[in-house]
């Protein structure tokens, strides 16, 4: 019980904090004579204003999306798996017990392993991993967001990455915004007293900027190239991929197949059939 206390009291720290950092660092710009100033108390120009709060709430908006919707956990009342004697010492996930299943296509003779979830008691899909720190097991698992205090999956992968995109978009530009309202004066410590506030904020938005924009490229190739962070950190230690080429990603359908499922797809894939397809195609040596 106190476990969960201080992880619901975690989740709402890291929510308010993340926030408040949104709207602070903009209103701070309201109090000295800015761009965005100008466009929203004075005036000058509302639709720029107008432009600029929409896109911080549509920020704020896809982070409360990407922390609040179901990543894709999977239903604790699934079918229980049966447990065989098997193990894999260098399966990534100690809590999990490999199950494992003969695929009798012609074409290949590859033993595929599925892992049973020790602490949830349900045979995961593939590409499914237990978080521990979510307690369930989710689909497609990306990571777990210690920014979101969130699990990163099948279902809201595609909202973190539109929470990446408008948040770069709404740091640099904010850091535009403050670059121009900084002052010129000849001596140091009035330059100081009259853009203390700008380089300060500068200063959380450069480091904050560019973990994010670092973040945005990082997660828009693995949606190019279907993978998650799980997979592309821990390949060698995954049972359905350490065996394959270095180079070979069974669940790259191409580009453009690819970024439509991972932002338009609504339902949760069957990713045991499309692996049993790209290895039965590749045994075949057609790829």
């Amino acid at each position: 019980m106190f476990c969960r206390k201080c992880k619901c009291g975690a989740n709402i720290f890291v929510r308010i904090f993340h926030t408040l950092l949104c709207v602070g660092v903009p209103t701070s710009l309201l109090f000295k004579d800015t761009i965005l100033r100008r466009a929203l108390v004075e005036m000058d120009n509302i639709f720029y204003g107008i432009g600029y709060i929409f896109v911080l709430l549509l920020s704020l908006s896809m982070y409360y999306t990407a922390c609040f919707i179901d990543p894709g956990f999977i239903p604790l009342k699934q079918k229980k798996a049966t447990i065989n004697n098997n193990s894999d010492d260098d399966e990534d996930d100690e809590n999990c017990t490999m199950l494992e299943c003969q695929n009798t296509d012609k074409h290949s003779q590859q033993q595929y392993k599925y892992r049973r979830c020790d602490f949830c008691e349900i045979q995961q899909p593939m590409r499914a991993k237990h978080c521990e720190d979510c307690k369930r097991c989710v689909r497609k698992y990306d990571h777990h967001c210690p920014w979101l205090e969130a699990c990163v999956g099948e279902r809201n992968h595609k909202y973190f990455l539109l929470f990446l995109l408008t948040t770069t978009t709404l740091v640099f530009w904010t850091l535009y915004i403050t670059w121009k309202g900084i002052t010129h004066d000849d001596k140091w410590s009035d330059w100081l007293n009259s853009n203390f506030i700008f380089f300060f904020d500068i200063l959380i938005l450069f480091f904050g900027g560019f973990v994010v924009l670092g973040l945005l490229f990082f997660h828009s190739y693995l949606m190019i190239k279907g993978m998650t962070t799980w997979e592309a950190a821990s390949r060698e230690r995954i049972t359905y991929l350490k065996y394959l080429d270095d180079e070979y990603n069974p669940f790259d359908e191409g580009l453009c197949k690819n970024m439509y499922y991972f932002l338009c797809g609504c339902q949760v894939r069957d990713w045991e059939t499309i692996y049993s397809k790209k290895a039965n195609v590749k045994d075949a040596g057609v790829v």
